[in-house]
């Protein structure tokens, strides 16, 4: 560590593992490779998988710089409330800060109840307070137990932070709309792309996942979880579809807690094959023509640029990050049929100099460096 390094406490006191704290983790790995910080991170000692992550990078880019202790706060569900009585604990936070001096305090959040404890430190410190959220939903929208209960407790935490960043514009505005008063940083999400440089040929692809060859092929790569993801929905879409156009078949990788209703309702249809995860789905993006997300919400899908890297276009829900990603007539309302089918049909006719815009798009701006990079620069715009 450079004499006079800047030095940033992170906060991460949720016990859950989530697709934020990925990008959370390429962020950290951001201060040390291409900045010049000091780190110490507070880290649910309950989430394993989150310090074993971040005790990677401590060895492999820390060098040092990177420490990691247990946070003294907890996230729970209405956190919004149980802060308030979990003073001690705030107490406890505010003195490591007030020992360590840091230069600006970075909350992880999942969404915006997650960590806010951390909040209640805004006029006792020196420092600005920043949120990474990338998913800024609220309970409701999100299909959350009790939601609508929960974000009129969490009507206020929007504007607490000195600054958000975010991962699209749209979201940015999101956050605008539900109170945010401090800086809005966009820092749009990166994908690894090392792994699709190399893929097999389509026919190589099918013949691995055991598909048909001379098909044009629907497919949906995620967690399989209807109230979120939708494949119920796809399903019924591509059914509707393939009434019509004996030549398309549809393929789910996944595997999730609807697993078997998904299986269930797709058995007696041969035009329809469901394969669980793997952890090298890559190459399936090799054997598809096209990709299907009716997600309830997402925030940026890295499942959506991983398609788009691979020339595969994409249908999805008219909302978050798919608006600033993909044209018009790809998107679909919510659980709306005709607008689905009417997107699918744009997406098989889609001409091929719109998928190669967005393919070189992903390919020119974002790569997992890109995020790095853009991530450090944002937090350097605070010293």
């Amino acid at each position: 560590m450079s004499a006079g390094s800047p030095k940033i406490l992170v906060i991460d006191d949720n016990p859950d593992f989530g697709g934020h704290q990925v990008m959370a983790a390429y962020g950290l790995e951001a201060l040390l490779q291409f900045g010049d910080w000091e780190v110490l991170a507070l880290l649910h000692p309950e989430n394993k998988k989150n310090r074993q992550r971040w005790s990677a990078i401590a060895e492999g880019f820390g060098k040092g710089r990177l420490r990691i202790s247990e946070a003294p706060t907890r996230t729970a569900k209405f956190q919004a409330i149980r802060r308030h009585f979990q003073k001690s604990r705030v107490l406890q936070l505010l003195g490591i800060v007030q020992q360590e001096r840091p230069d600006l305090v970075l909350v992880i959040q999942g969404n915006i109840e997650q960590c806010s404890s951390a909040f209640q430190l805004k006029g006792k410190i020196d420092c600005p307070i920043v949120s990474y959220i990338p998913v800024p939903h609220k309970h409701a929208e999100m299909g959350a137990k009790l939601g609508v209960l929960r974000d009129l407790t969490c009507r206020g935490l929007y504007g607490e932070p000195d600054g958000l960043i975010i991962i699209s514009g749209t979201l940015g505005q999101m956050l605008r709309d539900y109170g945010a008063l401090g800086r809005i940083q966009v820092v749009e999400n990166g994908i690894p792309l090392e792994g699709f440089k190399a893929q097999p040929s389509r026919r190589e692809a099918r013949e691995q996942f055991n598909l048909p060859q001379e098909v044009y092929l629907w497919g949906q790569i995620g967690r399989s979880e209807f109230k979120q993801k939708g494949q119920d929905f796809a399903l019924q879409l591509f059914l509707e579809r393939a009434a019509q156009n004996s030549d398309e078949h549809m393929v789910f990788l996944g595997s999730g807690p609807d697993s078997e209703a998904l299986e269930a309702a797709a058995s007696g249809h041969s035009n329809v094959h469901c394969l669980p995860w793997t952890d090298k789905p890559a190459p399936l993006y090799a054997a598809l023509d096209a990709m299907i997300m009716p997600s309830r919400y997402e925030g940026v899908p890295l499942a959506m640029l991983e398609a788009l890297a691979n020339g595969v276009p994409v249908a999805a829900t008219d909302r978050d990050g798919m608006c600033d990603w993909l044209p018009e007539a790809w998107r679909f309302a919510y659980r709306d049929a005709e607008s689905g089918l009417d997107a699918m049909k744009s997406v098989r006719n889609a001409e091929a100099s719109v998928v190669d815009a967005l393919k070189q798009r992903v390919w020119d701006s974002h790569s997992v460096e890109d995020f790095q990079r853009a991530f450090n620069a944002a937090l350097e715009e605070w010293l």
